[in-house]
């Protein structure tokens, strides 16, 4: 099992956020095996970019202006 810093286990409510109207579009009850190329790739872009968008506020928020 891959261990997540704190900082990606602060992102995940963000993914979730971002992957629900996806989900919702797609149908809650498809089994991923269902699903077409486009829409699992979907997946995909929406999960990465919602985690990098969730990273980059998080470490923002962290630096110490000077």
């Amino acid at each position: 099992m891959v261990k997540f810093t704190n900082e990606e286990t602060q992102s995940l409510p963000a993914v979730m956020r971002a992957l629900a109207p996806e989900m919702e579009r797609i149908g809650w009850e498809r089994p991923l095996g269902q699903l077409s190329r486009g829409d699992m790739q979907q997946l995909i872009v929406t999960t990465i970019n919602a985690f990098r968008a969730e990273m980059s506020k998080i470490t923002l928020e962290d630096e110490i202006p000077f």
